[in-house]
C-alpha cells in the first residue's frame, strides 16, 4: 500500500542519514545510491527501467542527473542531485530550471537526498512562487509523505503535480495514529458518469459529452477542443482568468492559452477556440488537451478536482492500452 510503504521508507531513510551522514556528505554518488534512488523507487519510479528513469540524461542543453519520463520519451521531471548537506544556491536552482526551459521539461527537482524542492517551470511567476512542493526527510514522516507524493509517478504521468492533492490520499496520516491507507481524494462528483479532472486520462476513441463546472452547471461538448474552451470560458467569466496570467505554457514550442493564436515559435495555432478575448490552442491529442485544461485551471489557483467530464456512452469503456486520439488536425501539437 503506497502510503504505508512510503511512511516506512521515510523512517528508514531518516535512520540512514543519522547513521551515515558524514559519509553521505562527502559523496554525491553515495547520496544517490542510499537516499535518492530509494525514495524515487518508493514513489513509483523504477530507477532500473529506462522507460521510466534515465540516469545521466544527455541533451543539447547538457546533462541531467535524472530524467523522469511520462507517457513518452520526453522527460516530465528533471532531477538535479547533490551530496547530502549541499546548500541550494540561486545558481543551482537557475541551472536546472534553465535546462528545463530549454528542453521543454515542465518540472524540475533539486535534492541533496534529505531536502527536496520541486518547481513548475512554465508557471508564470517568480521562482519562489513557482515551487510545487518542498519537503525535508528530517520532518515527521506523515508530513513528509504527503509532500513527497507530489512526485508520485502516476501524478507525473498525468501531468498534474501538486503536494498532497495530486496524490491518491483520502487524508494525510498523523505520526500518532500511523499511516492512512491510500484512497482517491474525495470528489464532489458522486455520479459515476462524472469523472473528476484531477485524475482523468482519456482513452482511445473517447469523446466528451459534457463538462461539469465548480458551480455545478454543465455544458455539452462535441470534442476535446470544446472541452478545454468551456473550462477556460468558465474561468474567464468568473474573473479567474486574466491577461496577466498569459500566455499559459506547458512546452517550449507551444502555448496552451494566449492573447493571440500564435505560438512562441511565431507559428500560428493550427486549430484554436476562443476563450473570451483569448485563444486556446487545440491542435493536440486528447490526452494533452486534458492536461492543458488542468494546467489552465492550476494557473488560476483552482482545483482540477472541482471540474469533471462525462463521456459519450459508446466511448466511455476502458481500454487496456490507452492511445489518445488527435484534436484538430490530429498532428499532436503545433
Amino acid at each position: 500500500m503506497v502510503l504505508e510503504d512510503l511512511h516506512e521508507l521515510v523512517e528508514t531513510l531518516q535512520r540512514r542519514i543519522a547513521e551515515h551522514g558524514p559519509a553521505l556528505q562527502q559523496s554525491e554518488a553515495l547520496t544517490r545510491y542510499a537516499l535518492i534512488d530509494p525514495l524515487l523507487r518508493g514513489l513509483g519510479w523504477d530507477t532500473g527501467d529506462p522507460s521510466q528513469v534515465l540516469v545521466e540524461y544527455r541533451s543539447d542543453a547538457g546533462q541531467a542527473d535524472y530524467a523522469l519520463l511520462g507517457n513518452s520519451i520526453r522527460p516530465q521531471v528533471i532531477v538535479e542531485a547533490k551530496r547530502l548537506g549541499t546548500q541550494f544556491e540561486s545558481k543551482v536552482r537557475q541551472q536546472v530550471t534553465s535546462y528545463c526551459q530549454e528542453e521543454g521539461v515542465p518540472f524540475a527537482a533539486i535534492t541533496d537526498g534529505r531536502r527536496w524542492e520541486l518547481y513548475d517551470i512554465f508557471l508564470r511567476a517568480a521562482m519562489k512562487d513557482s515551487i510545487v512542493t518542498a519537503f525535508d526527510l528530517s520532518d515527521p514522516p506523515g508530513k513528509t509523505c504527503v509532500q513527497a507524493l507530489a512526485l508520485w509517478r502516476p501524478s507525473a504521468v498525468s501531468g498534474s503535480l501538486s503536494a498532497g492533492t495530486a496524490s491518491v490520499l483520502g487524508h494525510a496520516s498523523t505520526d500518532q495514529e500511523g499511516p492512512s491507507l491510500p484512497n482517491f481524494t474525495p470528489s464532489r462528483f458522486q455520479d459515476e458518469d462524472w469523472q473528476p479532472l484531477s485524475h482523468f486520462e482519456p482513452m482511445t476513441g473517447s469523446v466528451p459529452d459534457a463538462v461539469r463546472l465548480p458551480d455545478s452547471s454543465s455544458v455539452s461538448t462535441r470534442g476535446w477542443g470544446d472541452f478545454i474552451a468551456e473550462v477556460g470560458r468558465w474561468l474567464y467569466e468568473n474573473d479567474l482568468l486574466s491577461e496577466s496570467l498569459l500566455p499559459i505554457q506547458r512546452s517550449q514550442n507551444s502555448f496552451v492559452l494566449a492573447k493571440e493564436p500564435v505560438n512562441p515559435t511565431g507559428k500560428n495555432f493550427s486549430a484554436s477556440r476562443r476563450v473570451g478575448p483569448f485563444y486556446a490552442n487545440v491542435n493536440f491529442t486528447a490526452v494533452t488537451l486534458v492536461r492543458n485544461a488542468r494546467a489552465m485551471i492550476q494557473a488560476t489557483d483552482q482545483d482540477p478536482a472541482n471540474f469533471a467530464v462525462r463521456l459519450q456512452k459508446a466511448a466511455a469503456g476502458p481500454h487496456p492500452n490507452p492511445l489518445p486520439e488527435g484534436e484538430g488536425t490530429g498532428s499532436g501539437g503545433d
